[in-house]
């Protein structure tokens, strides 16, 4: 019984390799349609990519899944072998969390949350031991609403401003070491 589920992984996973192309980016050509899309296609060819693909760049891999030319779902970006980025798309655009790793491939270094290919609500940086760096507020690409820094020792918020419009707005405040604060 082993033996057969693991000749079935195998064939599974053979066949899941199988079915991404992989392409080098200089074979490839785009353009942006009106809905400002990305759109690829071969070069030389007037069809749009179809199916799974694994887009090679220098030492970058994008996994991208192309449904008439344009990204429709998973996401992901390697360097090396090693994950660096991850997301989702729906019809060409970012949608929901995007996910940037550090060079482990594993801790997130920064989470974007993403609408219709906008930044749309609480971005996330985090140092290298997975505490919070920084948290700041966007809506529609536009820095609105409150930005606070952390200790990288502590977790504790050691900053804080607000903005509208992608303009400071209001007070702002810093914690130092040694307790002192500033307004």
């Amino acid at each position: 019984m082993n033996r057969i589920l693991t000749l079935y992984l195998f064939l599974l996973l053979c066949g899941t390799a199988s079915a991404q192309q992989i392409v080098k980016w200089d074979d490839l050509q785009t353009i942006t349609d009106n809905a400002r899309r990305t759109v690829y296609y071969e070069k030389g060819s007037k069809q749009p990519l179809q199916g799974e693909y694994r887009i090679i760049r220098g030492l970058d891999e994008e996994r991208v899944k192309l449904s008439d030319g344009i990204i429709n779902g998973d996401y992901l970006r390697y360097r090396d072998g090693v994950l660096r980025e991850s997301g989702i798309y729906a019809k060409g655009k970012r949608n929901g969390i995007f996910t940037e790793y550090y060079q482990d491939g594993v801790t997130p270094r920064k989470e974007t949350p993403m609408q219709q290919g906008k930044i749309d609500g609480t971005v996330k940086t985090y140092f290298r031991n997975g505490k919070i760096e920084i948290e700041k507020e966007y809506r529609q690409s536009v820095e609105s609403g409150r930005e606070r820094r952390f200790d990288n020792k502590t977790g504790k918020q050691i900053f804080e401003s607000h903005y509208i419009d992608g303009k400071k707005d209001g007070e702002e405040w810093e914690i130092f070491e040694d307790g002192r604060a500033i307004r």
